[in-house]
């Protein structure tokens, strides 16, 4: 058998179609994987995938978990069809990047740097039990119903990291909340606008709310809540609640000439945001409309959403923020997708009730989809010192703990498993969720190198 290192698994893995809530073929794909390398495996009805792989150390030593997401956020900016097409990709100076899409590189470089040390016997490592969860990205679905009973490893190291100089040590749950207002369409024929937002950066609504990145809706929105007649025709924006929106549209009619003060808000947000692009013009009319009330009760709601880091620490790490993920009209509603993430006991629940208190006031349901727990740190971290010192040893470079606001499994890791250590790396991961994805090529070698030599010396 030819040996293969996590470049070549990455490749292959961005052969394979993956959008979260759709991970048949690459639990499919993983399910072959164990089968051909004659490794134990488990699936189950949720593509979670376990694979295990007996120790090659000299003596007896405890299990570790390896850990990685097989689901991907699917963002393009030209409908590209993820459900059944491989990834556009293509290297440049050293990174692996998509053509106009998301990547992939979360989680499929972590799957990638795993499925290279299972496949290599070569290596000297401890048990090996590697959980492959689905749909991470959405509802974590994976790690909630994954079989616990299944594990025997108190430890766990997770490749869902994204910088290769830092080891996650604490992360922020996340509430996931849908709001939807029924809307009533009238025949009119009063002269069509559209105003669209785009060029913003987007991204990760953890990692990168606190950049200043900008939210379309929330521009879009405060642009036309002040339209006194306006009569919205579509509004649509964003695509995830976990993702920062970087476009959105509205096609709306008004008796008013408002192209003045749209002037006057492009030359405003040019400043804040020298990506942004603001689209102002006139288009076919369109009979079916909202009401006035409506349609102004809409754009106030949008714009009273509270977004972006709310709370944040003394030296400006977000504790708790808001996303107004997208909105979109859908079968006469007009549904809104929020995340809210907080590592504060108590915060998160307050935010959430803030926004069912705005949404009822607006006409607007109310549904908390679901909550994802928070893991916090651990004074006591075999896993993590040895981590640190492997890194240390290897590039004589001092790691970062870092505490991270995005939402990881980790935190539902920690709430089934009783006493876990657990740490969280991975490879420089660039501009996640959004179509300007990117990863280092070298750092998933240089991570590949860290976890195979940590594994080597566990006790």
């Amino acid at each position: 058998m030819r040996k293969k290192g996590p470049l070549n698994f990455f490749e292959e893995i961005l052969e394979v179609p993956r959008p979260s809530g759709q991970e048949e073929k690459i639990a499919g794909y993983l399910v072959t994987f164990a089968q051909k390398h004659n490794l134990e495996y488990y699936v189950d009805k949720y593509s979670n995938v376990i694979i295990k792989k007996k120790s090659t150390l000299p003596y007896i030593c405890e299990p570790i978990i390896l850990q990685a997401h097989i689901d991907m956020v699917c963002n393009s900016l030209d409908n590209f069809d993820f459900s059944n097409n491989a990834i556009r990709w293509y290297k440049e100076d050293g990174f692996y990047r998509a053509f106009k899409s998301t990547l992939g590189a979360d989680n499929g470089v972590g799957m990638a740097i795993i499925l290279a040390i299972l496949h290599d016997d070569s290596l000297i490592h401890p048990p090996i039990e590697a959980v492959f969860t689905s749909s991470e990205e959405t509802t974590m679905n994976g790690a909630k119903f994954l079989d616990y009973s299944k594990l025997l490893g108190k430890r766990l190291i997770s490749l869902d990291g994204t910088e290769e100089n830092k080891i996650d040590v604490s992360s922020a749950g996340m509430a996931t909340i849908t709001t939807k207002k029924d809307v009533t369409f009238n025949l009119n024929h009063d002269i069509t606008y559209q105003l669209s937002i785009s060029g913003l950066l987007g991204g990760h609504s953890g990692d990168d709310i606190n950049k200043k990145r900008g939210n379309a809706i929330k521009i879009l929105a405060d642009i036309l809540k002040d339209v006194e007649d306006i009569k919205i025709v579509n509004i649509e924006g964003g695509s995830k609640v976990n993702v920062i929106p970087s476009s959105a549209k509205c096609v709306f009619q008004t008796k008013k000439d408002i192209s003045q003060e749209i002037n006057f808000f492009k030359d405003m947000y040019q400043e804040l945001y020298p990506s942004i692009k603001i689209d102002f013009r006139r288009v076919k009319e369109r009979e079916n409309i909202i009401n006035t009330d409506d349609s102004y009760e809409i754009l106030r709601y949008l714009s009273r959403l509270e977004n972006g880091v709310l709370k944040k620490n003394e030296v400006n790490f977000p504790l708790t923020s808001s996303n107004l993920g997208f909105v979109k009209i859908q079968e006469n509603q007009v549904i809104v997708g929020i995340s809210i993430r907080s590592s504060i006991v108590g915060f998160e629940d307050y935010y959430v009730s803030k926004v069912q208190s705005l949404s009822r006031r607006n006409g607007f349901k109310f549904t908390l989809e679901d909550k994802a727990p928070f893991f916090t740190f651990k004074e006591d971290s075999p896993t993590r010192n040895l981590l640190m010192k492997t890194y240390k040893d290897l590039y004589n470079k001092d790691l970062k703990l870092v505490d991270v606001h995005a939402g990881l499994e980790g935190g539902i890791f920690a709430a089934e498993i009783k006493d876990l250590d657990l740490c969280v790396i991975g490879a420089n991961l660039y501009n996640i969720h959004s179509y300007m994805e990117s990863v280092e090529i070298e750092s998933i070698n240089r991570v590949y190198k860290w976890l195979v030599t940590t594994l080597e010396n566990m006790e």
